[in-house]
């Protein structure tokens, strides 16, 4: 454990001369699409060395800037994991940016709404909203930014990574345009797939409803480890309609390592995913 946090505060303190200062965007200025809120206040439970945000009703995405990025550097916007329950922002977030920071790459992460699991059905509805909004703000922003506005892709973690899935799939848009950043498109240019959730039909090869992987999926990037208790017949059945599909696709299935870990796997060949991940979005 000391080791893990050694490590990580020697991450923060080459990142502290590798990005500038944090832009945090708000989604929805004027309020959520159709007055959508919830009835309880976004807070956070910071366990020893895992902080985790609940109750999300007002959107925000914070941009990671690297100062060592090339011109036509991507830009990869993290969804943290959480079961649509919570974010674990922290671990699935910001060191996720700070990381690619220092690979050259610039990063954003999405604090999305996070759905009433009574109410809102399917619970993705507004993450998509979210998801969908963020990547037209960045491509609208991309010259105030120092970012590619054509190089924007999307990152996630577990239920973050259905979610970064589903925007990766979604024919159009799913709220009714709100300024002249809703006129660019939604799709991200790349996907980033960590031990994604709920991505099949449980028991079987088949994607899950709403995931249609058609010729205008962007290429993608999965690892997850093979005793993730999340099934890996997610993964393998988005990576098979991606190869139908004819998009390119790079799986990566490691022997060990179960789900959650991030950054902070003790696995050594778990280890190489971010490596890994770097070197393709090198070869975009």
């Amino acid at each position: 454990m000391y080791s893990v946090l050694i490590m990580l505060s020697l991450v923060g303190m080459a990142v502290a001369s590798q990005s500038p200062a944090r832009p945090v965007l708000k989604l929805w200025p004027n309020g959520n699409p159709g007055g959508w809120t919830r009835n309880d206040k976004e807070s956070s439970d910071n366990n020893p060395d895992l902080l985790i945000i609940k109750g999300v009703s007002t959107p925000t995405l914070e941009v990671f800037r690297s100062k060592s990025a090339k011109p036509d550097a991507p830009t990869v916007m993290i969804c943290p994991g959480g079961g649509y329950y919570i974010e674990a922002i922290e671990h699935e977030g910001w060191e996720i940016a700070q990381r690619l920071n220092l690979a050259g790459i610039h990063a954003a992460v999405l604090k999305y709404r996070l759905p009433d699991h009574d109410h809102d059905k399917p619970l993705h509805k507004v993450v998509l909203q979210d998801t969908q909004r963020a990547i037209r703000l960045l491509r609208a922003k991309a010259k105030e930014l120092g970012i590619a506005a054509t190089k924007v892709g999307i990152l996630g973690f577990s239920a973050g990574g259905h979610a970064s899935a589903v925007t990766s799939t979604a024919p159009e848009a799913t709220y009714p345009p709100f300024d002249d950043a809703d006129k660019l498109s939604p799709r991200p240019d790349f996907t980033v797939l960590i031990y994604p959730a709920y991505l099949n039909v449980e028991g079987t090869m088949n994607l899950s409803e709403g995931l249609v992987v058609d010729s205008h999926t962007p290429p993608v990037f999965i690892a997850q480890a093979m005793d993730d208790p999340i099934p890996i017949e997610g993964a393998l059945a988005y990576t098979h309609a991606c190869h139908l599909a004819k998009v390119p696709v790079e799986l990566h299935l490691f022997p060990k390592g179960g789900h959650g870990y991030g950054l902070r796997t003790h696995e050594e060949g778990l280890k190489s995913w971010p490596d890994l991940l770097i070197s393709w979005l090198g070869r975009l």
